[in-house]
């Protein structure tokens, strides 16, 4: 087994912070689902058969888990999220393989369930209407770590969570437009102002698209402004 996985420890301090972007109330319904959303209340068979509200974490990757840009599949891997002590900074580097820790994902709740865990042994593949109550989002930090111990548990190879964040940073900023977009488009329903979030993304523009430029993070603030441009265009009609 390798020592060299990463925590949200910085010289021997924990900031769990650091990996989410949403706890609690703080959580947006108008997000897309992404990789790291964690979802309570859905109802799955435990080993004895027996069916339960469970809590889960969304493993797939954002293209992967949608058929075309808007609607999600009709299954999505998640791992089971459940109460856990806190793990210590060894148990984050050189054990615990097989969980991803989410320590404090209840800060408002002083008891056990404070912090919990994503048990990569307890697999479900489930449908998307019971996905319906999301209590956190992961940071990009949270989820590069996430996709780091999901891929050496598969694997037992040690990714750096920089290398993920090259390949998902462009899909977590256009989580974040949508999200913007939804909350400022007036009098459209969620998936109608998510489609046209990403048509306006997806148009041609002289050989190029905006949702081609997020690959590239000089882009993004450049990308974000003319969005905001086009919502407010809209907005006056």
């Amino acid at each position: 087994m390798s020592h060299d996985l990463e925590s949200p420890y910085v010289e021997g301090v924990p900031g769990w912070d650091a990996l989410y972007r949403a706890r609690g109330d703080e959580v947006s319904t108008t997000r897309p689902i992404f990789t790291g959303d964690v979802f309570t209340g859905v109802q799955l068979p435990g080993s004895t058969g027996r069916t339960k509200a469970r809590s889960v974490v969304v493993l797939q990757h954002p293209c992967s888990m949608r058929t075309n840009g808007v609607d999600l599949a009709w299954k999505v891997l998640v791992a089971e999220v459940t109460n856990r002590k806190e793990i210590d900074e060894p148990g984050w580097v050189g054990g615990n393989y097989n969980l991803m820790p989410l320590p404090d994902i209840r800060p408002d709740v002083v008891s056990q369930s404070q912090h919990q865990a994503a048990n990569f042994d307890n697999l479900y593949t489930v449908a998307p209407d019971l996905l319906a109550s999301r209590v956190a989002s992961l940071s990009p930090f949270g989820v590069n770590l996430l996709l780091q111990r999901w891929v050496h548990y598969s694997s037992r190879v040690v990714v750096p969570t920089q290398t993920f964040h090259e390949q998902t940073a462009a899909f977590y900023e256009e989580a974040d437009l949508i999200e913007e977009w939804c909350d400022e488009a007036i009098g459209a329903d969620l998936r109608a102002a998510t489609q046209a979030c990403l048509d306006w993304l997806r148009a041609d523009r002289d050989g190029s698209t905006h949702q081609g430029l997020l690959k590239n993070p000089q882009s993004h603030s450049m990308i974000r402004r003319a969005m905001r441009q086009e919502l407010r265009e809209r907005n006056r009609v």
